[in-house]
């Protein structure tokens, strides 16, 4: 039986009263309540659904409270950022095109827990969030959104064209990314960097004929890409079973390896990322179906309630919201507590606020720079399909920095380009084969022994310390001798 001496603490979780403690009653034991954790495990449910794989993502899953806390602060500050930009945009702050995100955050943050340095993404024009996972601030992010220098990509992307290191966008053109990603992922095979590029596209973009193009051209070259349909079951005002002969967004590749994914949990979003990046590495191309839902309209313009009922978008976010749902499971995991997490919601509030704040009192760019960096490598003095063909091609880091000195003759390297590199490979071998062959009658070793005398080899080619061959130049190999 316990006695009063020695007990100097008794471990609770979240002061939660067990049948211990009111034995304990009374006796002189000190009582610590202790708020959290460092990490802990769990179990997923229903997360997951496999199609052509032998094994998925395992469901067994170890959370740490600073992993924990950090995706929950992303998916706050994502989702506070979009209710900034749609109150931005109902006082005509913002114009234009906005897709906003809210509900789908789980998908952009679990996956961006696990990509690594040498990965690459590319969306659609949905793709604030991304942006913000990606690198991007939120102060360059509003600035853009309303029009601004400060923006990151300088004011005159806005909505839908935002880009940063490894991020290709926000693309305007439905499915149009797909094919790009395709190639993105084409490069890093090229450069065998063992990157892996994320291609993010919308069910209302699956049935594109592109999609099914790029699947092909991916399974062919066997390339590293994760297709992920980010299924929020609208494409735009149109319901996907009535779009859709298929739905299973995952079974759509055929003969890629499909996974279905609880888009809604983060943690779950977070395992099937790890899972498809192993694969694509070793096996080529996945495509993963994140199930989601976006709580507002397509854009601004939409206002979400013309095709479907208040009810059911207030019944997804009572039963699903991905940040309610990892809030319950950090609180019930010991990982925090529900008064550490209100202190930090005021926190992310005023941060993400005093960002888009900030963001209102930049400027627009100059009229000149409206029509620079047009193309990468202009081949006319003059921008092409403008009245009066009168606007010269101008590059914004001329403006800023002025134009880039040409580099003197005595300084360019004389490098082999075109076909010429071929036959200065080809040439390179032959010298290595041989350099490497035995000695004809007559002569000695090409390679360690002295210049012989005799002819060397077939053809009666030299050695590389022989008498010159034909293709090389007496005076260089004389030169070479003396030295």
């Amino acid at each position: 039986m316990l006695n009063s001496l020695n007990l100097r603490a008794l471990l609770r979780c979240n002061g939660v009263l067990s049948p211990l403690d009111r034995c304990l009653a009374g006796q002189n034991v000190v009582l610590r309540t202790i708020r959290r954790i460092e990490s802990s495990c769990l179990t997923l449910k229903n997360s997951f659904k496999c199609y052509n794989l032998d094994t998925g993502p395992s469901l067994e899953v170890e959370l740490s409270r600073d992993d924990a806390l950090t995706m929950y602060i992303q998916m706050m500050e994502g989702r506070r950022f979009e209710t900034m930009a749609g109150n931005y945009y109902k006082q005509r702050l913002i114009r234009g095109f906005c897709h906003l995100y809210t509900g789908q955050e789980a998908v952009a943050v679990g996956m961006k827990a696990r990509l690594r340095k040498q990965d690459t993404v590319i969306t659609a024009y949905r793709c604030h969030v991304w942006s913000y996972m990606m690198g991007v601030s939120l102060y360059e992010m509003m600035a853009e959104l309303l029009g601004f220098r400060t923006g990151c990509t300088r004011g005159k992307g806005g909505s839908m064209h935002m880009y940063c290191d490894n991020f290709y966008g926000g693309n305007g053109i439905v499915g149009a990314q797909v094919a790009v990603g395709t190639g993105v992922a084409l490069a890093h095979n090229y450069r065998d960097d063992g990157g892996v590029c994320i291609t993010l596209y919308g069910d209302g973009a699956a049935n594109q004929g592109q999609v099914f193009e790029s699947f092909n051209m991916a399974k062919l070259w066997c390339l590293p890409v994760v297709f992920v349909c980010e299924n929020n079951h609208y494409g735009m005002g149109t319901k996907a079973n009535r779009s859709s002969a298929m739905t299973d967004y995952y079974k759509r590749g055929q003969y890629l390896p499909g996974l279905w994914v609880d888009g809604n949990q983060v943690l779950a979003v977070r395992t099937a990322t790890q899972f498809a990046l192993d694969y694509a590495l070793e096996h080529g191309p996945i495509v993963l179906e994140m199930n989601t839902y976006r709580y507002v309209g397509h854009s601004m313009s939409d206002p979400g309630v013309s095709y479907r009922s208040r009810e059911e978008v207030q019944k997804a976010r009572e039963t699903n919201d991905p940040i309610s749902t990892f809030r319950e499971q950090m609180i019930d995991l010991c990982l925090a507590s529900e008064e550490e997490l209100k202190e930090l919601d005021a926190k992310i509030k005023k941060y993400v606020d005093d960002e888009c704040k900030k963001a209102l009192g930049d400027k627009e760019v100059d009229l000149q720079e409206l029509y620079t960096d047009v193309s990468s490598k202009n081949l006319e003095p003059k921008i092409r399909g403008v009245s009066g063909y009168n606007l010269e091609h101008i590059k914004l880091a001329e403006v800023c920095f002025g134009k880039p000195k040409k580099t003197p003759a005595c300084e360019i390297n004389d490098v082999p380009v075109g076909d010429a590199v071929m036959a200065s490979k080809v040439k390179e071998d032959k010298g290595k084969a041989s350099k490497d062959k035995p000695a004809g009658k007559g002569g000695t070793p090409g390679k360690e022994g002295k210049p012989g005398e005799g002819k060397t080899g077939e053809g009666g080619k030299s050695g590389q310390e022989g008498n010159p061959g034909k293709d090389v130049k007496p005076g260089k190999e004389v030169k070479a001798e003396k030295g």
